[in-house]
């Protein structure tokens, strides 16, 4: 009887309690399913696809918005294997040329769509041993056993006789635009709707990785390693997981980037042009898998947009720069997240003070 008079008040003191709304990521869930991502992926690319519209009639402006849908590619790749991996994948460009040398040499007589899987699966296969051989190198031995592959591969592409290297120095061109069932698309504006579907599948794909219990364990790997190996997660497997996930989407993006522009060469596959991938990353948010995105369109259209300072575009670039980082030290994602959340606190006060602080009461 005592039990039952005890759990009576106990609920009456629960009920007489007030209602306050949970924290983000309550109920059991952890805080990566409360984020809107796919409300998030249809905004990015609804954005991209007006951009794209309104420019349509411009072939060049086309081609550029192409080439920054690539480079995102190769970003988000990048955000897996550094961000979340832990590993400096300064390979990141190598991959990228394998996937285009082999999608450029199979094309021909495989199709397209064949050629694009045999380029995928033969760079996920070479990411998974770089990964395994590197698999107890840390941090910087890991940069230099990457940037060691990248110029392997860089020689292989300039030399080999299938890359057409002692005659053409690895140059390839005339190769064919990007073919689905039957449906060519030869002309920019049809790439871009390509590439925009390629971007939406990864984006969603990368969603469903990052709501995942891989990304979970990654993060607990980098913050407390020694109690998550205790608990029986192996730290080196999901690293070496994800690096192979991002280095595919390297590889990805070396297959579109070579059918979309025809032709490709091996200094577009140097170690410098993975430093300028984590350059996009960190500058677009490192911490965020739309940051590689939001890096690629800035760095992408920076030169655009400075063309009438062409004299002076290097010291206005570097300034630029150099501003983003100082402004938004979190990236160009977290600085749209830091305001966001200053005007949300700001509409905050000025319901309370119109009489509205049902919500200001929410919010505390």
């Amino acid at each position: 009887m005592r039990r039952v008079l005890a759990s009576e008040r106990d609920q009456d003191a629960t009920a007489a309690k007030p209602n306050r709304r949970r924290p983000r990521g309550a109920g059991g869930l952890p805080p990566v399913y409360a984020r809107r991502h796919y409300l998030t992926v249809l905004a990015v690319l609804a954005v991209i696809a007006l951009a794209g519209a309104a420019n349509s009639g411009d072939m060049y402006q086309v081609s550029v918005f192409n080439n920054a849908m690539t480079v995102s590619v190769a970003a988000i790749g990048l955000y897996f294997a550094f961000q979340l991996g832990g590993m400096f994948a300064f390979s990141q460009a190598a991959f990228m040329g394998i996937g285009a040398y082999t999608s450029a040499i199979l094309t021909p007589e495989y199709g397209f769509v064949f050629s694009a899987g045999v380029a995928l699966i033969v760079a996920a296969v070479l990411a998974y041993l770089l990964a395994f051989l590197l698999r107890n190198a840390k941090h910087m031995y890991f940069a230099i056993g990457a940037m060691a592959f990248a110029e392997i591969v860089v020689l292989v592409l300039r030399n080999w006789e299938v890359t057409a290297g002692p005659t053409g120095g690895g140059n390839l061109y005339g190769i064919a635009p990007p073919s689905v069932a039957g449906y060519e698309f030869p002309l920019p504006g049809d790439i871009f709707w390509f590439l925009l579907a390629v971007l939406a599948l990864v984006l969603l794909l990368s969603v469903l990785l990052e709501r995942s219990p891989l990304r979970r364990h990654s993060l607990a790997v980098k913050a407390i390693p020694q109690v998550t190996e205790s608990n029986g997660i192996d730290p080196r497997r999901s690293a070496m997981t994800l690096f192979t996930y991002g280095s595919t989407l390297g590889a990805l993006a070396g297959v579109l980037q070579a059918h979309s522009l025809g032709t490709i060469a091996p200094e577009s596959f140097e170690v410098g042009v993975s430093i300028n991938l984590f350059l996009m990353l960190l500058l677009g948010g490192a911490g965020s898998l739309w940051g590689g995105v939001a890096g690629a369109f800035f760095l992408t259209w920076l030169p655009e947009f400075l063309r009438p300072v062409k004299e002076y575009e290097t010291v206005v670039y570097s300034l630029l720069l150099l501003a983003t980082i100082v402004l938004f030290p979190d990236g160009i994602v977290g600085g749209i997240a830091w305001l966001a959340e200053r005007v949300r606190r700001w509409t905050g006060r000025g319901g309370k003070g119109r009489g509205g602080k049902g919500r200001a009461a929410d919010h505390a």
